[in-house]
């Protein structure tokens, strides 16, 4: 198959030249974006294996450490008795207080 030449006039040339250079100015820039998430990616993957490393060397020093602390007895909570005052809610206890507040005005007209 032969070579087919295609005449362009200058201006086309031209702006073709251009839009030729800026795609592989575009090319290139994605490129370095590439390497650099490459990059970024293998610190993260380091740090992070590293991390797991330090987890798993901090669980065998706390299983150490529970196993070095006495044992205690586990202590049950208490409930409160129902002798104690009986929790009223907020809302009420508002309430009783203007009823009160009230009543003293009341008495003092």
């Amino acid at each position: 198959m032969e070579p087919l030449h295609i005449k362009f006039e200058f201006p086309e040339a031209l702006e073709s030249r251009k839009t030729l250079l800026s795609s592989q100015i575009n090319l290139l820039n994605i490129a370095k974006k590439i390497e650099l998430y490459k990059k970024l990616r293998a610190l993260e993957v380091k740090r992070k294996t590293l991390l797991k490393k330090k987890f798993k060397e901090l669980e065998s020093l706390l299983k150490k450490l529970s196993l070095e602390l006495p044992k205690t007895p586990e202590v049950k909570k208490v409930k409160p008795s129902s002798s104690q005052e009986p929790e009223v809610p907020p809302r009420l206890k508002l309430e009783q207080e203007l009823r009160l507040i009230k009543e003293k005005l009341a008495s003092l007209s």
